[in-house]
């Protein structure tokens, strides 16, 4: 019986995760794919298994160990931020619009509540920034479709239970989904009101013609970590 070996797993999953991001965001892996593929390497138990999800990738991939996407394409700086400041939510609904960094929360929590988060800063802009979302039997709204997040990677620790998670981003955005999933559901969708229009002219007197508007792209990074029980995450892909 072949020895199933575990040392080096550490590296080895590094190294292939990196791979596996690389090719997702060249546009080689499409977005069930990598997730699927993401997910085996997060919980493989030894080495042989982060190798066979590399075995249809070519060569200039798989001997590539030393691929570090997401940083090396773009030089970003740190955004000043407070680890300490928080926003609390409880049996009620609250708009938090971050139009700040250094004096705007980081940390938001919601209780048997709903929080609703969208971005107006353009310090954002080509910079590093790390959230903490925490959702009780809560709903919790993230709005990433600002052109102030242009060239971010924004890094978003989720912790929920019972709750819901919802995240509109813009086209070019990449979402990298790495958070532990216990009994909850993660699901990625695009929508369209260009549809919705045409189908209502169909029906209707005014033979206009439809010109459809598309939604200039956010060409970002967003990728999610913390762990989700009872409950779900959903990336909206919104085209206008």
């Amino acid at each position: 019986m072949k020895h199933k070996s575990q040392f080096g797993l550490p590296k080895r999953r590094k190294e292939v995760v990196s791979i596996l991001e690389k090719a997702f965001i060249e546009g080689n892996l499409d977005e069930h794919d990598y997730e699927n593929r993401l997910e085996i390497a997060m919980n493989a138990d030894h080495v042989e298994i982060l190798d066979g999800l590399l075995s249809d990738f070519p060569d200039q991939y798989k001997n590539n160990t030393n691929v570090t996407p997401l940083k090396s394409e773009v030089s970003r700086g740190i955004l000043p931020q407070d680890p300490n400041k928080m926003s609390v939510t409880v049996l009620g609904e609250k708009h938090l619009h971050i139009s700040t960094s250094q004096y705007a929360p980081s940390r938001m929590f919601t209780i048997l509540g709903a929080l609703k988060l969208s971005f107006d800063n353009n310090a954002m802009r080509n910079s590093v920034s790390n959230y903490e979302i925490v959702t009780m039997i809560g709903e919790t709204k993230v709005d990433l479709r600002s052109k102030c997040l242009e060239g971010a990677e924004l890094k978003i620790r989720i912790v929920k239970v019972i709750g819901e998670v919802v995240i509109k981003v813009a086209p070019g955005t990449h979402v990298i989904d790495q958070t532990k999933k216990i009994l909850s559901e993660h699901s990625f969708s695009k929508k369209s009101k260009n549809w919705s229009s045409k189908i209502s002219k169909v029906f209707s007197n005014n033979k206009a013609v439809v010109t459809p508007s598309v939604k200039e792209k956010v060409n970002c990074v967003v990728v999610l970590e913390g762990i989700s029980l009872l409950g779900s995450i959903t990336v909206i892909e919104y085209d206008e």
